[in-house]
């Protein structure tokens, strides 16, 4: 890393293999061991640490402390700490961006889904009441009513959270009208 160790000149090179928390120490110590005039005993004003490219490829982290210092968190922390906490944020803000509109979409998908079974059973309800008022000659009571009975046997087995049973009740209500409607219909159909 240094001129006399590696032939090279004083620059913030180094060899492959050196661990990024040795990179960050040797910088560090190499910024501040100069003097507050910015000049060494054996390099100009400015010269080191410096990132001017030789033999060994420039490191992006020697890159970013020559040109915008320590980090906010190297400042502070211990490095491990602060290698810690940066790795942690490169993680989890991603993280973040995609699972916080999850959970805003997961109750509306909920209300979906529960809404949807019972709007279900309430177009299958209002085919059958359709037919019910459409119907003249001969009437086919038990297939209506056996429809009825299915429809309302899967909406008490339907189960819905305690915020949608309001909607389940007021759809078996809708089952017993139209039952009452098939019932008037084919006692009117008999009484004639």
């Amino acid at each position: 890393l240094f001129a006399d160790r590696h032939g090279v000149s004083n620059s913030n090179h180094c060899a492959e293999g050196v661990s990024p928390n040795d990179e960050f120490r040797i910088v560090r110590t190499k910024r501040n061991g100069t003097n507050p005039a910015g000049k060494g005993y054996f390099e100009t004003a400015g010269e080191f640490p410096g990132i001017t490219p030789v033999d060994f490829p420039v490191s992006e982290d020697a890159e970013r402390h020559k040109r915008f210092g320590p980090s906010f968190l190297h400042r502070y922390l211990p490095f491990w700490v602060a290698t810690f906490l940066e790795r942690l944020i490169i993680v989890v803000v991603p993280l973040l961006v995609i699972v916080v509109p999850l959970i805003n979409l997961l109750p509306q998908m909920v209300r979906w889904r529960v809404r949807s079974r019972i709007f279900r059973m309430y177009g299958e309800l209002k085919l059958l009441e359709r037919d019910v008022y459409a119907r003249t000659g001969t009437l086919p009571v038990e297939r209506w009513l056996s429809d009825l009975d299915r429809i309302e046997r899967e909406a008490e087995h339907l189960k819905t959270p305690v915020s949608y049973a309001s909607e389940a009740y007021t759809l078996r209500e809708h089952i017993g009208l139209v039952r009452r409607a098939v019932v008037a219909k084919s006692g009117a159909a008999t009484g004639n």
